[in-house]
């Protein structure tokens, strides 16, 4: 994919006019974040005395790892390794997106304690979290300090702020849902999946974890995948106007990771390792 010609420099107020909306809550202590939430925490707070092989170093992590008082001890080395494995190979896919587009906009779809903006900033990206209001008030705390990253405050089930995004100037985004957003079930997926093609225009990337009702399966004809949602009635839906990127269009050594994760996944039945799912409005 040829990269776009360098974008104008950004006003330090335009990516928050766009998204940014107000948030009421006002909280004295951290959000009721799930166990697997905290897991991931404590798997990128630990990653560097743990797993120094991962070469994953999150200072955010630690920090908040102190806050929300996440111990090490609370969890198996295994379930931490593969945890900040996963953590290490979506990073280098977000990287590989920002070595195509130095300017670009990633968007974190609710992903809570996450401080991915601060492990892949090159100095030049822009980033929003967007997350429910109670989260998004307790991260303005901890937040990085740079103009190019904007906290937003929305609901899964509000899709405004894909309007929003639309409104925007037009810079190559990437939508990151990996996490907590890809096990919100089908209808939300869906209707997200839906909203996303009817509000956005074609280039902007998807990342997804597969999940019970999201799934890629081959396509019938050609090679490939496709996109379906699996509804709890027996329903599938298809989307067609959905790419999914091939594994093999990854620079190496990273296709090599990207491969071997999805085939594990694929081989694997307990869903411990799901399969990543990079998309393409086209």
């Amino acid at each position: 994919m040829q990269a776009l010609p360098p974008l104008p420099p950004l006003d330090s107020t335009e990516l928050t006019q766009y998204f940014l909306l107000k948030v009421s809550f006002n909280i004295n202590k951290p959000p009721p974040f799930r166990r697997p939430e905290l897991a991931d925490v404590a798997a990128r707070a630990y990653a560097d005395d743990a797993f120094p092989d991962l070469e994953l170093h999150d200072q955010g992590a630690r920090a908040l790892a102190q806050v929300l008082h996440v111990e090490r001890a609370g969890f198996s080395e295994l379930e931490l390794r593969s945890l900040a494995a996963r953590t290490r190979l979506v990073d280098d896919v977000v990287r590989d997106f920002f070595q195509r587009h130095p300017e670009g906009l990633a968007i974190g779809l609710f992903s809570g304690p996450c401080t991915r903006f601060s492990r892949v900033d090159n100095g030049l990206l822009h980033w929003v979290d967007l997350d429910v209001p109670y989260v998004a008030e307790w991260k303005s705390r901890h937040a990085p300090q740079t103009s190019r990253y904007t906290l937003a405050a929305g609901c899964c089930a509000c899709h405004h702020w894909l309007d929003r995004l639309a409104e925007a100037p037009d810079w190559p985004t990437l939508l990151i849902g990996v996490g907590r957003f890809s096990q919100l079930g089908a209808e939300p997926l869906s209707n997200f999946l839906t909203h996303a093609t009817l509000r956005l225009g074609a280039g902007v990337e998807v990342l997804l974890d597969a999940s019970p009702a999201l799934d890629l399966r081959p396509h019938k004809q050609g090679p490939g995948y496709r996109v379906q949602i699996h509804r709890e009635d027996g329903a599938v839906e298809s989307f067609p106007w959905l790419k999914v990127l091939a594994e093999d269009g990854y620079p190496e050594p990273l296709g090599s990771r990207v491969r071997a994760e999805n085939r594990a996944a694929r081989t694997t039945s307990s869903g411990s390792t799901p399969l990543l799912c990079h998309l393409r409005l086209a």
